[in-house]
């Protein structure tokens, strides 16, 4: 299922009583987390998922209220932030991933979403998804600069900015700090080091190991046998080992 019949992945379009089972799904897990001891919960905007599916126009063929100009297409996540804030106490930690890149969205209604996220005062952090948090955008209007400069004069008031994408070393994470952000976000630096922070506090130069690494690795860093074949599945990430017989 997805927001419009695909045929390339034999998805169907979800119905507008489908979209707002939905919303409550989004909603109701975050409630559940909440009882369950969570100081917080993202929701997930980014990579292609469901949220991002309703945000791109390539995506989003919809003719309701779910469809069409991008206020339409990202009712969807603005209803879900609202429905948590609703339902959770006002401490609760709420953040939302985006991604500005792929998956037929477009650039400037990516950074326009944004800033309205930002400015709305109702998240705690906006996690922006750059894949490359310092290469420049894929389309050419915006190429004059990075990714990140394009998020981080946005105004936010008391929201806090964070930005993930190739930050490896210590040094990565200080340019996100001097580009103006409040934090860097962590991926495959944590998945190869899970006391990433605690390196880079020791030691400001501290360098991910270089890919790919073996499975013995990732078992020592205390991922398990279900994440270490995903990651198997990431281009050059998992060393190929060889058959128990010929290492023998």
């Amino acid at each position: 299922m997805g927001p419009s019949v695909d045929a390339e992945t034999g998805a169907r379009a979800l119905s507008e009583g489908e979209v707002e089972a939905l919303r409550e799904d989004f909603i109701a897990a975050a409630v559940r987390a909440e009882r369950a001891g969570f100081d917080g919960v993202e929701l997930h905007g980014a990579h292609g998922y469901i949220l991002c599916a309703f945000l791109s126009p390539e995506l989003n063929q919809r003719t309701d209220r779910y469809g069409g100009s991008p206020e339409n297409r990202a009712r969807l996540i603005l209803e879900i932030i609202a429905g948590v804030r609703a339902r959770t106490r006002p401490d609760f930690q709420l953040g939302l991933r985006l991604s500005p890149e792929r998956f037929g969205l477009r650039f400037a209604e990516q950074r326009a979403l944004a800033a309205q996220v930002l400015a709305s005062g109702d998240l705690d952090y906006l996690d922006m998804s750059l894949w490359d948090v310092f290469k420049a955008p894929m389309e050419a209007e915006f190429a004059d600069r990075p990714l990140i400069d394009w998020f981080a004069d946005l105004p936010r008031g008391e929201t806090r900015l964070g930005a993930a994408g190739k930050l490896m070393t210590g040094a990565d994470c200080r340019r996100v700090l001097e580009h103006g952000l409040d934090f860097p976000i962590l991926g495959r630096a944590a998945i190869l080091h899970h006391d990433f922070p605690k390196r880079v506090a020791a030691d400001p130069d501290f360098r991910s190991l270089s890919l790919p690494v073996t499975r013995a690795h990732l078992r020592a860093e205390r991922l398990g046998p279900v994440f270490i074949d995903y990651m198997a599945g990431w281009k050059g990430f998992v060393a190929e080992e060889e058959p128990a017989e010929a290492a023998a």
